[in-house]
């Protein structure tokens, strides 16, 4: 173990910082259980979300015995990335200005100044024809509306844009997220892409096996577990004193990561150690031909089977990051140890919060090239 290296503690959710704002944020309430695509454009779609435009958002959930089920629908076959639905949405169509956007109320205006983190998931669904680098979030103090089914033409709050239209990160859920300041009177929260066709980056996927004709000349992403979070004035982002810097580390040895955060008995990443696993993602990526070894480590609590699974798991999402960023998954090899390998024998908190650790060692592939 590296000395002076400053090791992770786990903490509880950093969402019991505050309450959520976004009414159904996971999609599990509805009306009716959906049976299909949406054909008509219904303004309300969920409890709590509606389409701004003409538009017409689809939504699925498990209870459903037609073509709008999870993890098998009409769009593609998916898990949700929290419960049991999730909803859908058009983002981009070859050659038309189609767009579907989600829209809801928050349960509470945003205070001028404050600040507020802000989160969503997406997914590309498996059956569409084409993938693009971008979706946008829109906060505002009044609803994006318009009469027609075509781009908001509307400024996003904040526009998430992938270095490419299509990589490892491709088909799987991906997280949007972003400190927000308020301006003051916010309260309806717009997803969807707001960017023109010719500024959006697109990329064919040759798919022989799907036929789905409704997404032939599309992309359509899945959305689920969105949040609006009140940050106090005490939570910051920590964005510096990171663990590891490209100046400084070496091949062949073992990096605990510093700020690696995880919800309280989850490998559920908490926002506050995206600066840390970003950092990690540049050193792979100034170092093509390094591979790395994530190992995940608990304490002395719970049994054997399920810390060695948890381990495992905590591992697993830190390399399921890095995949969304780009970094091939064949460089990345996971580890889970359980409580296996303490760091101090002991079961106090202090040795505890010690033990709990995810590792990063990095291995040269030079020689197998």
């Amino acid at each position: 173990m590296k000395a002076g290296i400053v090791i992770i503690s786990l903490v509880s959710s950093f969402f019991c910082y505050g309450q959520n704002l976004v009414p159904n944020p996971s999609f599990e309430k509805y009306y009716e259980c959906p049976t299909t695509y949406s054909q008509v454009g219904s303004k309300n779609i969920a409890p709590g979300w509606s389409s701004p435009t003409l538009g017409t958002p689809d939504l699925f959930n498990r209870c459903s015995i037609g073509t709008a089920s999870v993890p098998r629908n009409w769009a593609g076959v998916s898990r949700a990335y929290d419960g049991w639905g999730y909803a859908g949405i058009y983002v981009w169509i070859e050659r038309i200005d189609y767009r579907e956007y989600l829209q809801a109320r928050l349960k509470s205006p945003l205070q001028m100044g404050r600040k507020y983190w802000v989160e969503f998931y997406f997914r590309l669904s498996a059956y569409s024809k084409y993938s693009i680098d971008r979706i946008g979030v829109l906060l505002s103090d009044s609803t994006a509306k318009a009469d027609n089914d075509l781009i908001l033409t509307l400024t996003p709050s904040f526009n998430h844009i992938m270095d490419s239209a299509f990589n490892k990160g491709t088909g799987i859920w991906n997280r949007v997220h972003f400190e927000y300041v308020a301006k003051g009177g916010e309260q309806y929260i717009t997803l969807g892409n707001f960017s023109t066709n010719d500024e959006t980056k697109k990329y064919f996927i040759p798919n022989p096996l799907n036929n789905q004709p409704l997404l032939k000349k599309a992309a359509y992403f899945y959305i689920d577990d969105v949040a609006v979070i009140p940050l106090p004035d005490s939570v910051q982002i920590k964005t510096d004193s990171l663990s590891i810097t490209e100046a400084t580390v070496k091949t062949n040895e073992a990096y605990t990561l510093k700020h690696i955060r995880f919800s309280h008995d989850s490998y559920e990443l908490l926002p506050s150690s995206f600066a840390e696993l970003d950092r990690l993602v540049i050193i792979m990526q100034n170092n093509p031909l390094w591979n790395v070894e994530l190992s995940g480590h608990t304490d002395d609590q719970g049994t054997d089977a399920y810390n060695l699974q948890l381990s495992q798991s905590r591992a697993t999402s830190v390399g399921e990051y890095l995949v969304q960023k780009g970094i091939n998954n064949g460089r990345i090899h996971i580890y889970g140890f359980g409580k296996k390998y303490p760091v101090i024998e002991s079961t106090n908190e202090d040795a505890r919060s010690i033990n709990r650790r995810v590792e990063a060692k990095f291995m040269d592939n030079k020689r197998k090239q």
